[in-house]
């Protein structure tokens, strides 16, 4: 319901004619109210609150109503003149001067508005106070201009009441229509309090100006100064409107203390009692300021630990705090969760640094007593134990928290539960271990022969490469063996491939233990070995050949194996650029030749 009708309001208030002729009923009813208190006393008024309703009507128009407004003040301000029977030729003067004063002030009071928010800020207030009081200067002088009254009394009635109505009407009507009515829409009982205290400024504003026995005018300030306190910047405005209405017809009547005053002329009286409502302003005004300064810097205090605490809870981030002087430690309430506690009262510092593991603990403590010691900023990463006994890893980041004096008085930082991210991450840590022993291994795999475990095929083919292409280059020998184990099908048939594969696994042993660390052996086949020895001539690499092939024969083949194997070797020296194939060809040409001259035999190529 109370929706709805906000919503109605707003539909209703922006209406191009509805919103200008609300305002038109309001100036003539404020106009001719005020008129009707002047009668008999020379038509000076104290306030002209019709211009503060004039110039809020522009501020808050839509720019399409903007023209209907003008029309709005122009009727109104000429029926409420025609009321009050003023001759058709002031009427049309004053009609003037209040139509131009309104458009001055909406001119110079919007710049101080133009973000739409309230007024009530400290600079916003002396800026505001400044375009009022030039606007009813100019609306005077426009005035008396037009009358041909020239600086005379009229002036100065004019402009005063013109730029009081400004002062008390414009900020009311502004804060009320940004915020203040939705509010009490939303909560009516909200109402009550405001009620009550600005009924209590009107009895007080009654009793004081209704005996002219005892000089009270203080004690209106003090509720204006209560009113503003406890129901803020509306308050002050509605307070001073009470008092000045109030305080105005009492005082028009020849009651109130301003008539204590020697001298009691009509003028005087009325610009005493502006120059009051004038100190009232001055007063109200600035608190209102402050107030409001502070109520939108708890708003935004409120706010921003608000979307602190959410923005904490959804990163698993805590911040602590550390008095230096005090050694209080200070935990929010994410601080608590990460430890697995309610929020309450925190800990103090031993009872903080406790819930770290143990063998973390020293490495806590270092660096907090570095951070004071040193004042340099500190980042580390832990494991403490919870309240229900689970093991998490937690980060912290600390720096020095330092007075104007520049003397540290305290250490902050923040505090972040890192376990899923560590436990990732260790995770991914074994993950890629396990990955690099495979590849190590399917890399040594795919380099070393499975039964011997000296280099394959292809391991001995590319260092073949290598070394041949460094002994082109550096004009070094190489030299190359070929070795075949002699009747090995035999040595299978009669045996079995048991004795065999110990045969082909021996071989290959004899012929690593015969070779340098710089030379190597590999099986390129069945029964087939070959041996690559860089920086050996044909003389080196014959000895080397020579004594893998006495020590095949020597050796002992065990109770189930043959008695004797032997071994025929080819070795061929690098001459000139052939390449690995032809080298490979020379050897196993010398090979075959050791086969067929009789086997057990090296022969050179």
């Amino acid at each position: 319901m109370r929706n709805a009708l906000m919503q109605n309001g707003h539909r209703f208030s922006t209406h191009v004619g509805i919103w200008p002729a609300l305002v038109c009923v309001a100036y003539f009813a404020c106009a001719a109210i005020a008129l009707k208190l002047t009668e008999g006393t020379d038509g000076i008024a104290t306030v002209w609150p019709a211009s503060g309703i004039s110039i809020s009507g522009l501020l808050l128009c839509r720019p399409a109503q903007r023209p209907a407004m003008f029309l709005a003040i122009v009727l109104a301000s000429f029926a409420a003149n025609l009321y009050a029977q003023i001759p058709v030729v002031e009427i049309v003067a004053f009609t003037t001067a209040n139509t131009l004063e309104a458009g001055i002030g909406y001119f110079c009071i919007r710049e101080i508005n133009r973000e739409r928010e309230t007024i009530y800020r400290p600079l916003s207030v002396v800026q505001f106070c400044i375009a009022a009081l030039l606007t009813g200067t100019l609306s005077g002088a426009i005035a008396s201009a037009l009358t041909g009254a020239g600086l005379s009394i009229m002036f100065v009635s004019w402009a005063t009441t013109v730029s009081l109505g400004i002062m008390i009407v414009v900020p009311l009507i502004l804060n009320i229509a940004r915020g203040f009515t939705a509010s009490l829409l939303r909560h009516p009982r909200l109402l009550a309090m405001p009620v009550l205290i600005l009924a209590a400024v009107a009895i007080v504003s009654y009793v004081v100006f209704h005996q002219s026995t005892f000089p009270l005018l203080f004690v209106p300030l003090m509720a204006v100064i209560i009113a503003t306190y406890l129901i803020g910047p509306n308050g002050a405005m509605t307070s001073i409107l009470i008092i000045a209405v109030i305080g105005s017809s009492l005082t028009l009547n020849d009651s109130g203390p301003i008539h204590l005053m020697r001298e009691r002329g009509p003028f005087v009286v009325t610009l005493f009692m502006q120059f009051y409502l004038l100190v009232l302003l001055l007063s109200a005004l600035p608190l209102a300021a402050l107030l409001g300064a502070r109520d939108r810097v708890i708003t935004e205090v409120s706010r921003a630990n608000r979307w602190l605490e959410m923005s904490e809870h959804f990163a698993h981030v805590g911040h602590w705090r550390l008095d230096l002087a005090k050694q209080k430690v200070f935990w929010s309430e994410e601080v608590f969760h990460i430890h697995g506690l309610e929020p309450g009262p925190s800990p103090p510092l031993e009872g903080a640094i406790n819930y770290y593991h143990p063998n973390d603990r020293p490495k806590v403590e270092d660096f907090l007593a570095r951070l004071i010691e040193t004042h340099e900023p500190f980042d580390f990463q832990a494991r403490l134990i919870t309240d229900q006994g689970e093991e998490r890893y937690v980060r912290s980041r600390g720096d020095v928290e330092r007075n104007a004096a520049g003397d540290a008085v305290g250490l902050f930082g923040i505090f972040q539960d890192v376990t899923e991210a560590t436990l990732t991450n260790l995770r991914l840590a074994e993950a890629r271990e396990l990955a690099e022993r495979q590849a190590d291994m399917a890399m040594l795999m795919a380099q070393t022969d499975a039964l011997t475990g000296i280099a394959n095929r292809r391991s001995a083919l590319g260092f073949l490469e290598t070394e041949l292409h460094r002994a082109l280059k550096n004009g070094t020998p190489l030299s190359v063996a070929i070795l075949d184990i002699d009747h090995f099908k035999s040595i299978n048939d009669r045996f079995g491939h048991g004795a065999g594969d110990v045969v082909i696994r021996k071989t290959a042993a004899l012929c690593s233990g015969a070779v340098r660390s710089s030379d190597l052996a590999g099986r390129i086949g069945g029964e087939e070995f070959v041996l690559i020895l860089p920086g050996a001539d044909s003389a080196t690499a014959q000895n080397v050949g020579e004594r893998v092939r006495v020590s095949i024969e020597t050796a002992d083949w065990g109770a189930d194996g043959p008695d004797t194997v032997t071994a025929s070797i080819g070795v061929a020296t690098l001459k000139g650029t052939e390449g690995a194939e032809q080298l490979l060809a020379e050897a196993d040409g010398a090979l075959y030749r050791a086969k067929r001259e009789g086997r057990n035999l090296l022969r050179a190529a």
